[in-house]
């Protein structure tokens, strides 16, 4: 009995390590892809029960630099009627891929961050989604 018991230990230990290895695996290969020179595309959809306005613009350009340090730079560049601000911003940060699925951004001393999902990944191009109606979309 304690020989089947024993195994039985063994064997969910395996497969806990095996599954805690093949995340992190995957983790570490998102975290490789990311890591680079971007141009980065903010874009954002108006509210449908919103009234039009047709002088705000929903775009807006810039770039990511992601090092494999951890850090990453990000240029956006506002201008007048644009729906994300105004002015230019440079800002660096710390970025982290806790799944294969987040990408999270965080000051230094900040224990949250700002999570975006990982909607898609490719060798030159990453659609992230902020919220609910706001897309990221980067290439090289």
């Amino acid at each position: 009995m304690k020989k089947i018991y024993l195994t039985s230990l063994i064997i969910i230990a395996g497969l806990a390590f095996y599954a805690c290895n093949s995340s992190n695996e995957n983790t570490s290969k998102v975290s490789e892809s990311l890591v680079g020179d971007w141009k980065v595309q903010w874009i954002t959809y108006p509210d449908q029960s919103a009234p039009s306005n047709d002088s705000i613009n929903y775009t807006m350009n810039g770039e990511m630099n992601i090092l494999g340090n951890g850090k990453i730079t990000i240029n956006a560049f506002g201008y007048k009627n644009c729906i994300f601000g105004t002015d230019t911003l440079i800002h660096t940060l710390n970025w982290e891929v806790p799944s294969d699925t987040i990408l999270n951004l965080t000051n230094d001393g900040d224990k949250y961050g700002i999570p975006y999902t990982i909607i898609e990944l490719a060798e030159n191009k990453v659609k992230l989604q902020l919220v609910e109606d706001v897309y990221l979309f980067l290439t090289k």
